[in-house]
């Protein structure tokens, strides 16, 4: 496992302890992401884990048969005197006796709460996330120790038992809706993940995308006005187009349980490789009409270029179609437990991402 960051922004914490004897063996339930809850206590705190499942946080990697065990935990303070804790009162130990810290972590877009250090007041309890590196086969110790500042009590650790291959890693099912979008709204092609994966309406997507085509495709034209009819017609045949050549590539960037991002690499039909073909068929039309009123005849070669834009779709090869060199990103999150793309908004690149499905041409 590679060395992991620990510059504590905002930590992720879940915790998993038993003391003086107790662990709860985590089973399957209906739901297959989560675990039977597994709960100890002492005199001074009692914790459970809740439920857990890996992550993927951003620029972290992890090698073949390793993650990142995100557990959900809740400590509750068992006195009456405020209870201090921190992430790094946290620690797994592996079969070795190795210990193993939390990983320090930043998220942007994901409101997952994060253990960091905490004040938790008498008979209250607190829940978080907290994140491990694991190799995903290996069983560990889960340490809680409290602070306790008074000396006639003695901290002892508390205690659980984690199997890390009790846990799921969903971190597939974002790249499966990235998938599923791309390939019902962009591409015009089906995919039986959509319904079950995507929160999106597929056909205000669709009706979304054709209108953003057709103002782009307004934009090439001038001298000739494409009517909406025109446009809309085209976007229809330029996604069936584009379906027959383009090739997508999907990679988690980051991946937890309320949001994710995707990154997008695809080779598809450019408007960019087009510009040759459309202006030979402006300059036939041009040479054949010399004797037409110039206004006219400007006009008329357009038209010519825009009827010809099919034929042309099926003649150009796909080019590979690139954000800085850095794919292009797709923000999701959860809702309804489903994965919502996210469409609106700067920060969430999605008018970048759909440029380069309708022909990098910018609406």
């Amino acid at each position: 496992m590679k060395k992991l960051g620990l510059v504590f922004l905002s930590a992720v914490a879940i915790i998993s302890l038993a003391a003086c004897g107790g662990t709860g063996s985590a089973k399957k339930d209906g739901d297959d992401s989560k675990t039977e809850k597994k709960a100890s206590k002492s005199k001074i705190a009692s914790i459970s884990i809740d439920e857990g499942e890996y992550v993927v946080p951003k620029e972290e990697e992890a090698e073949d048969g390793e993650g990142f065990l995100a557990l959900k935990v809740t400590i509750k303070n068992e006195t009456d005197k405020s209870l201090d804790m921190s992430a790094t009162d946290i620690m797994l130990y592996d079969e070795d006796d190795s210990k193993i810290e939390a990983l320090s972590l930043y998220l942007d877009e994901s409101k997952t709460p994060l253990l960091a250090y905490e004040k938790i007041s008498g008979k209250k309890s607190k829940t978080g996330y907290i994140v491990f590196p694991v190799e995903k086969e290996a069983k560990y110790k889960l340490h809680f120790e409290p602070r306790i500042y008074e000396i006639e009590k003695e901290s002892k650790p508390i205690i659980l038992d984690v199997d890390a291959s009790e846990y799921k890693d969903h971190s597939e099912d974002a790249k499966k809706a990235a998938t599923a979008f791309v390939d019902e709204v962009f591409l015009a092609t089906e995919n039986k993940d959509y319904n079950e994966l995507v929160a999106n309406d597929r056909d205000a997507a669709v009706k979304t995308f054709d209108e953003n085509f057709n103002k782009a495709i307004k934009k090439k034209f001038y001298d000739y006005k494409v009517t909406d009819e025109e446009g809309l017609a085209l976007a229809k045949v330029f996604r069936e187009d584009n379906a027959k050549v383009a090739t997508v590539e999907y990679e988690v960037a980051s991946y937890f349980p309320d949001a994710a991002e995707v990154t997008v690499n695809m080779e598809g039909l450019s408007f960019n490789e087009m510009k040759d073909d459309m202006e030979a068929v402006n300059k036939e039309y041009y040479d054949a009409h010399v004797d037409q009123d110039y206004d006219e005849r400007s006009k008329a070669a357009q038209k010519a270029e825009l009827d010809k834009l099919p034929e042309i779709f099926k003649n150009t090869k796909p080019v590979s179609i690139d954000d800085y060199s850095d794919g292009f990103k797709v923000i999701m999150k959860k809702k309804d437990d489903k994965w919502e793309i996210q469409t609106k908004g700067t920060l969430n690149y999605f008018d970048s991402f759909e440029q380069a499905f309708r022909g990098d041409i910018s609406k």
